[in-house]
This record gives C-alpha cells, structure tokens and sequence, in this order.
C-alpha cells in the first residue's frame, strides 16, 4: 500500500541522535487552555540573539553552563536550553524561525533546531556511544529528540558576501549575495506536546572557530475561538540518526540492511501521521551526497512509502552561496562549444541543497491499534563509510496522532 504525502513547511529562503526505540510519548496538557486574554494574541520566546555557535575544542567545556543559559556540548558544536512555554494560549499557531549567518565558516553543514525529551542528559550519550549503529531505547535511558527545524547552512552566506573578489565570483542572473537566510516552519501539531517547559537544541555539524551567527525564536500566535476543541495530539518520537556526540559514527548503517526497530502504542490511534526527514552526505561525486537511493519504509510489514530524496533546483539558492567554489564546464550555445560557470552549490544533492531548508515528508497511516508495531527503513544502495567518501544518512521520524475518544 502506498500512501499519500504532503510537505509540512513554509518557505524555503531555509538529532537527533542515534537510533532509538520509540520510547518518547508525550501526553497533552489542558492547565494552559482556559481564561485566554482578549487582547493576548502572540507572544514570542527569543531563543537566541546574535548567538554565535562554533567548533571549539580548547575553550568550550562539554556540558557546562554558560551566563547566557545554553549549555555546551560536542565542543560547542551542540547547545541545549530550556525555556517556560508562554501561558494563556488554545492550540495556537506555533512557528519557528532561524536566522542564519556565517560568522567566517565557509563550508556548507548540516543543522537542526531540536525538541530534546524530558530525560535528555549527554552523559547518558558518552556512556552509550561507543559504537556506530548502536540502538538504544528507553531502558538505556535516552530517547531521540524531535527535529522543529532541518536545515543546510549555505557557503559563507554574509561573512563572505561582502569580501573582497566577491563580485568577481557573482553570477549575473544574481543582483547581489545576501547577507543572511531566514528558514521558519509551523511546528503547532506540538502544541499538545509541549506542557508548561520545552527544551530546545541547536546543532550545528561546523569545524570551524569562526561558526556560525544565528538568531532562533518561537513564535505563538492564538487563532480564532474554535466551536469545537480540536482533539490533543499525541506524539511519538521514533528514530534520529544525526552525530550529535563527539564518540558517535555517522550512520552508515543502510549499506549493510534495513533499519527495524519496535515501538509501543498504550492506546489505539486516530488519523497517525509519521514525519520523515531524510538527507544523505558523503564528499566527492560518487559518495551518497551526489547519488540517488531510494527510501522505502514499512510498517507491519506493510510498505507506506517508497521514494527518493533528492534536490534538482539548488542553483535556485546562488545568492545564498557566496564561498561555493566555482569552475567552469564545457556546453553548446548557438552551436559553439563555451565554458559556463557552475558552482559546487548548484549541484543536486540527496534531499537538500546548501542554504535550504530540509522539509519532513508526512506519510498517512491511519488508525492504529494499541500494541507492539514494527518500523522499517530500508535504503537498500546507501554506501558504506570510509574515510575518503564518509558516507552517512541522517533520519529523523516521529509520529503524531489524535487521542481518540472512540474508535
């Protein structure tokens, strides 16, 4: 059976870690919807500001807290805070927002802004972490964190774009480079999830000292009374490969079979949707950065899904990528042979381009029962990773569904 899917983002000016058992439900919480103010309409958490997330090894200490309330992990590389979740509000509209700068990387990396589970705790990661692939579920006390926001840092995106020689390097279909890029996505089917305190978690996959600048909010804006209450929304956190921890391998653990774990529904769900997030990495033209692979999930044995991340419009982002290196290629013109420019940053990649967001794909399944079900991803010409091709996947998946009153 092949289901529909939909894309769950706005606009593309756009860990998390391991793999774990689905371990992480979150139920709702009904303290914050009675007595909502007339004129409170949207309230904002302002996560960061002119925050500045880079590699440092010599000087950040893993775990400790700094005067600005982030925690420190990977030698700066990952950041966690937690912040009070704004009171008052009815299911609202809930949209997060980043805004990006390089603040003299100019590679493009890999990123997510993170809803961390209640017991998150990075010693539990050191303890655990010795071993690519490895699984965990709840009885090794860790579980996945949920991605609010996938994104690909662009090549040097506003450090860069106004250095000396840039011009030489812009394209003229460009009128300038920009000086920063601005991913949002609407995140408010957490609503439910989220109760009185959120964690929050930025990584960053930079090697740098220089990083990146980056301004992070929450934005809650209260919709219109509703004749009806919509119906809590549960949430069930499945899977995240992404490196997140100075001990974890990338995963490349597709190049030797499918991905099957186990999880648990307490209860009987109601329109379940899973939220899939999928982008493939490893450097030079026949690592899985640059080569199509098929994605096929299935659940109870039953295949939901089977596609291919890929991107084909990243020339669309240029003005973003202003240190992507630049060479020529030979085409035909008018019927002569010329070089034309292209850029590292035009090329298709495997679900994502530098500087775009990485949007999940929402698979339908239905209702469920009650009980144990089995996932599968199976990504069956994923490559195995060496030290010249470093090929990994970074999955994401959760799932999200309505409590049912009665089946």
């Amino acid at each position: 059976m092949f289901l529909a899917i939909s894309h769950n983002h706005t606009t593309s000016l756009l860990l998390a870690a391991f793999i774990g058992f689905a371990s992480w439900t979150i139920s709702g919480c009904s303290s914050r919807t009675a007595n909502v103010p007339l004129d409170l309409t949207t309230q904002t958490i302002q996560a960061m500001t002119d925050f500045n997330l880079a590699f440092s090894p010599a000087s950040i200490s893993d775990s400790s807290q700094y005067s600005d309330g982030w925690s420190r992990q990977y030698a700066g590389r990952m950041v966690t805070k937690s912040f009070e979740i704004p009171s008052g509000f009815d299911h609202p509209e809930i949209i997060v927002s980043l805004k990006l700068q390089s603040a003299g990387d100019p590679w493009d990396k890999s990123g997510a802004v993170l809803l961390m589970p209640k017991n998150w705790n990075d010693d539990i990661l050191a303890d655990t972490a010795k071993s690519p692939g490895i699984l965990l579920d709840a009885a090794n006390g860790f579980n996945p964190p949920i991605e609010l926001l996938r994104f690909i840092t662009p090549f040097g995106v506003g450090h860069f774009s106004q250095k000396k020689g840039a011009e030489e390097y812009r394209p003229i279909y460009i009128p300038k480079w920009e000086n920063e890029v601005l991913w949002q996505n609407d995140v408010s089917h957490l609503w439910d999830s989220m109760e009185d305190s959120i964690t929050l978690g930025v990584y960053i996959d930079t090697w740098s000292s220089e990083g990146f600048d980056l301004n992070l909010d929450l934005k809650f804006v209260q919709q219109a009374a509703l004749r009806n209450p919509p119906p809590i929304r549960e949430v069930l956190s499945l899977v995240n490969t992404t490196k997140i921890h100075s001990e974890q391998h990338p995963f490349d653990g597709f190049a030797s079979g499918p991905l099957d774990f186990t999880f648990h529904l307490t209860e009987a769900s109601r329109n379940t949707t899973l939220h899939y997030i999928a982008t493939g990495h490893g450097g030079h033209s026949a690592g899985d950065e640059f080569v199509r692979c098929e994605h096929s999930i299935a659940l109870d044995d039953d295949t939901v899904a089977q596609f291919t991340p890929w991107r084909d419009d990243c020339a669309s982002f240029r003005r973003f990528n202003p240190s992507s290196g630049v060479w020529t290629e030979r085409t035909y013109w008018r019927g002569d042979s010329i070089d034309e420019r292209i850029a590292s940053s035009d090329y298709s990649r495997s679900g994502w381009c530098p500087g775009s967001d990485v949007p999940a794909l929402e698979f339908k399944l239905g209702n469920l029962d009650a009980g144990h079900h089995q996932l599968t991803i199976d990504v069956p010409t994923a490559q195995a990773y060496t030290d010249s091709e470093m090929n990994f996947w970074n999955v994401a998946a959760y799932l999200s569904w309505e409590r049912p009153e009665e089946l």
